[in-house]
């Protein structure tokens, strides 16, 4: 008996072992399937026959040999999960796929994962609906389909409300659209809820008040409309509450106030529609660090409880309709990084940023300050240059005066300075004792004087210098080139400078933006210009310094003149390429070389005194959107390449001495605007109603205007000859008139003459 027994237990064993390696061999036939099936699988070059499965690169086993956790973050895989869905996985409990580039849709056989219990696609391009046999995944835990192209209903049909051992859910940034399903309420272990991202729609289901457990819930950057439920007020233990970038209204639930305490840190509801005061019972959040409430409706002064909270990092009322002054203890925020009140109707002077209290400064670790578009008046406090990890200062756009301390320029780490339109004069010094390391430097639309500051020679990492709208004067020095070998963008539009152009602005290989105009700038347009014809412009640009670290870009803003009108670009500019030169006193012709420029977008070389005509080459500017040649003295004919501008949407030749058939095709046709070809006498073709005769061609035309012109030197030729005669006869019978003596000798003349003419007569006759 005990033989039989040991004997069935060796089978048993046998059994299971030859099972065992049969499910082994399946799970590695299922992966190299699916690896087949894989483009730019160099990173699974480990998986083989020739190898364990439990040691292909990204897979892990358990003691038994069953692959428990399959890791393939940032390989740059691209496929489906068609054939690795097909494989026998039911024993796997972790599978990740993070960072990828995975193509296809999620399949539907996903029945023989029940005992999977960590799913990460993050990061993909899959595509299509969540399946619904999702809803069998009941041991699930962790689900992340984050940052792919997943699209329909969440989910579709509406199971996930059945998956009551999941703890995280991550469908943000994908296509999802739609409402919020109810059914996510039931999820009753959620402690991480993110479906930001998305296109979601109607109203926040309060069901979602059930999960409370919920430690961070996040539905930003969606189209969900109404108020926030109430039924939030029930998340007792959220840390991070993220609402922004939605079309939700109303105000602010006073019960999250009192249920909420010391657990939140984070609360956003950033570009919105909320209305009211800023309830000052915020202060009861005493942890909060991270307060947005930017781009709503606020009203009212901000209120001075908020300046109490110690915890604050980041404080961002931006974009609202706040008014009065800024508190004056908001200086004791001794761990705020970034302040940004800007957009508002602040008023009144800026109050001390770090008031000393008993010689410890306050705000000492401000990042980023910003008050730019508000009513501040006064000059520029002194206490800003006591910041020293100070990155970005916006005071853009107030009714700030004075002069600018010396010592703000200064300040070890500051990269971005926007003190533009305000009513700030002096000059700029010319040297101070430390640099910073500025990036974007903007004083446009103030009141400065002198010449071009040399305090920029110091500035090597320079990316944007905007000096536009003041009174600056003297020449552009030749440094520029050198010294500043990052410049991306110079403006220097609508000051007095004189003088030619340097040749040495073509040594900023960077330069995307370059605009002289409105000047008393002289000489000819530089033939080096063309250099920049085998540069690549860039393709993306940000101007500016890179501050994610405190959550905030600082690109700024400029005021550029595009197709015609004026813009001010904010943020990142992106492709925004071109040359301005125009209101000044350039002469000589337009170069050739410069019409080279083929990654170019716009250029405007407008009110000047150019001669010549228009380079035949002018269709190589391939990306031109923007082209103003306008009031100058260019003649001859337009050239037909113009039609290859494929792009060209905004174009102005009116006010020169062109002539000939204009142009026709492609592009040029949706142009139908008269007036950017009117005041050129020569000009004939649509759209102007004046025809050319006799079907000429731009040159017929040409010789025509030419035959006018001898007409015309004839006609003036004959009428200064008659206005002579008239002249001579004049000043003869004239003298006659007004001289007694020699109208006297004039007629006795006659009368001897007469009388010699009779006695021969007599004689005669």
């Amino acid at each position: 008996m005990l033989i039989l027994v040991s004997l069935s237990l060796l089978l048993h064993l046998c059994v299971a072992e030859e099972a065992a390696s049969h499910a082994e061999e399946a799970q590695a036939q299922a992966l190299l399937r699916w690896k087949s099936t894989l483009l730019n699988s160099f990173s699974l070059s480990s998986w083989s026959h020739t190898t364990p499965t439990c040691s292909w690169f990204g897979v892990t086993c358990d003691a038994h040999g069953r692959a428990t956790q399959l890791k393939l973050s940032s390989c740059n895989l691209s496929g489906t999960l068609d054939a690795l869905y097909s494989a026998a996985l039911g024993s796997l409990t972790e599978l990740g796929f993070y960072g990828n580039n995975l193509v296809g849709t999620i399949p539907v056989s996903i029945s023989l994962l029940l005992n999977l219990t960590y799913l990460d696609l993050m990061s993909n391009n899959l595509v299509g609906p969540i399946p619904y046999q999702f809803s069998k995944l009941k041991h699930l835990m962790y689900l992340d389909l984050s940052s792919n192209r997943l699209s329909g209903l969440i989910p579709r049909p509406l199971s996930l409300g059945m998956l009551h051992s999941l703890a995280q859910l991550e469908l943000n940034n994908n296509s999802f659209f739609g409402p919020i399903p109810a059914s996510l309420g039931q999820l009753r272990m959620l402690e991480y809820l993110d479906i930001s991202g998305n296109h979601l729609g109607s109203t926040i289901p309060s069901e979602l008040g059930n999960l409370t457990r919920l430690i961070n819930i996040d539905l930003s950057w969606n189209k969900l409309c109404g108020g926030l439920p109430t039924t939030f007020s029930r998340l007792w233990h959220l840390e991070s509450f993220v609402m922004g970038n939605n079309n939700l209204d109303g105000t602010v639930p006073p019960d999250f106030f009192t249920n909420w305490t010391n657990s939140l840190t984070r609360f956003d509801i950033a570009n919105n529609s909320f209305i009211g005061s800023i309830p000052p019972e915020i202060v009861r959040w005493e942890n909060l660090s991270r307060l947005y409430l930017s781009g709503n409706i606020f009203t009212d002064m901000i209120p001075t409880e908020l300046v109490s909270m110690q915890h604050l990092e980041i404080l961002d009322l931006s974009n609202n309709h706040l008014n009065g002054v800024i508190p004056s203890e908001i200086g004791n925020l001794s761990w705020l990084v970034i302040l940004d009140l800007s957009s508002n109707q602040l008023e009144g002077k800026i109050p001390t940023m770090n008031p000393d209290t008993g010689g410890n400064y306050s705000m000492f670790f401000a990042s980023l300050i910003s008050l730019s578009g508000n009513k501040f008046t006064g000059i520029i406090d002194w206490s800003f240059c006591q910041l020293p990890y100070l990155q970005s200062l916006d005071l853009s756009d107030n009714l700030l005066s004075g002069v600018i301390p010396n010592c703000l320029w200064s300040l070890p780490n500051l990269a971005y300075l926007d003190l533009s339109s305000n009513a700030i004069d002096g000059e700029v010094p010319l040297s101070v004792h430390n640099i910073s390391a500025l990036y974007s430097l903007h004083l446009s639309n103030n009141r400065f004087t002198g010449c071009f500051p040399s305090i920029v020679r110091n500035y090597r990492n320079l990316i944007t210098l905007d000096l536009g709208g003041n009174k600056f004067s003297g020449v552009i020095p030749t440094w520029i080139g050198a010294s500043n070998p990052s410049l991306r963008v110079l403006r220097l539009r609508s000051n007095m400078f004189q003088g030619s152009i340097p040749h040495e602005v073509t040594q900023l290989i960077h330069l995307q933006i370059l605009d002289l105009a409105e000047n008393n700038l002289t000489g000819c347009v530089p033939v080096r210009f063309a250099s920049f014809t085998h540069r690549k412009w860039p393709e993306r640009t940000s101007l500016g310094m890179d501050l994610s670290s405190v959550y905030y870009s600082i690109d700024g803003q400029l005021d550029i003149i595009w197709k015609g009108q004026d813009y001010t670009f904010h943020r990142a500019i992106w492709l925004m390429t071109g040359i301005d030169l125009s209101s000044n006193s350039l002469s000589g012709e337009i170069p050739a070389e410069l019409l080279n420029l083929q990654e170019i977008r716009f250029l405007n070389l407008s009110r000047n005194n150019l001669s010549g005509g228009i380079p035949n080459n002018i269709g190589n500017m391939k990306d031109m959107e923007s082209l103003d040649f306008s009031w100058n003295k260019l003649s001859g004919p337009i050239p037909s390449s113009i039609s290859d501008l494929m792009c060209l949407s905004s174009l102005n030749l009116s006010n020169n001495l062109l002539s000939g058939e204009i142009p026709d095709g492609n592009q040029l046709q949706t142009l139908n605007d008269p007036s950017i070809y009117s005041q050129n006498q020569g000009l004939c073709g649509r759209p102007l109603s004046i025809a050319c005769t006799n079907g000429s061609s731009g040159t017929t035309t040409l010789y025509g205007v030419k035959e006018h012109q001898q007409e015309l030197d004839a006609v003036w030729l004959y009428y200064s000859v008659v206005a002579g005669i008239v002249f001579g006869s004049w000043l003869w019978f004239g003298t006659l008139f007004f001289w007694k003596h020699w109208r006297f000798t004039f007629f006795h003349s006659i009368d001897a003459v007469q009388q010699k003419v009779a006695q021969k007569l007599k004689h005669i006759y």
